[in-house]
């Protein structure tokens, strides 16, 4: 299935507007708010909704000093190409375990979120995987309707479970996504994490969205930028 299926066909799964009120293109993303606080290991902006920070890193879903990572999972549980990008070694480190106790759940509900341990990760400082069901088998694409429903349900599931620190990829997004395909999906991401760390108070102090990419994290930041004005401009 080529990327410029997936640009064309984007819009059939979003709510009628989106599209055009997807966050800029990254040459010209919303300022931060003024006293926005910045991680002290890249400097980057971190935003807080809530009693939960939510920042944004580029690099390893494995080295992000979180308790959990989610990873992107498909209905049998079965980890495979797809898993999750930037999860390099997790399947030398543990999937064999993870995998079975993930298959031993399904068949998964597409759009919900299971948690398992994560043997072989402990010494990473990870001691349990979320499974994100937005994938509908191995290798099919994740539609935008699930990411957008397994979104909330990973927070829940991960708060649950009482996780503090979580490290969750930039889910959906494909390798030859376009830009405003990057722009639109970001702003699901975060307007569905801001919803539920604003309406549901979940125990989660830490939520970092792992990208692959700058030019994915520079999506991630303005998105979420535009979201702390909208909470701190909206009238009582």
């Amino acid at each position: 299935m080529s990327h410029r299926w997936f640009a064309g066909n984007l819009t059939r799964f979003l709510p009628v507007g989106l599209v055009q009120r997807s966050p800029a293109r990254y040459s010209n993303p919303a300022p931060t708010p003024t006293g926005t606080p910045v991680s002290e290991a890249d400097a980057r902006p971190e935003f807080r909704f809530g009693r939960t920070v939510v920042a944004v890193a580029v690099g390893d879903l494995l080295s992000q000093n979180a308790e959990a990572i989610v990873v992107a999972a498909n209905r049998r549980g079965v980890l495979g190409p797809l898993a999750t990008a930037g999860s390099s070694g997790l399947r030398s480190l543990g999937g064999s375990e993870i995998e079975r106790e993930a298959m031993a759940l399904a068949p998964l509900e597409l759009g919900t979120a299971v948690v398992t341990a994560a043997p072989g990760l402990e010494e990473r400082g990870v001691r349990s995987v979320v499974h994100a069901v937005v994938h509908p088998a191995l290798g099919e694409r994740a539609r935008v309707e699930d990411v957008r429903r397994a979104i909330p349900a990973t927070l829940m599931a991960a708060s649950r479970n009482r996780l503090r620190t979580l490290a969750m990829p930039l889910l959906g997004v494909e390798s030859h996504s376009t830009q405003d395909d990057l722009n639109a999906l970001a702003a699901i991401v975060v307007d569905e994490s801001v919803g539920v760390l604003r309406r549901s108070v979940p125990r989660l102090d830490k939520v970092t969205i792992v990208c692959r990419f700058d030019e994915q994290a520079a999506s991630v930041e303005t998105a979420l930028a535009r979201a702390r004005q909208r909470v701190w401009t909206r009238s009582p």
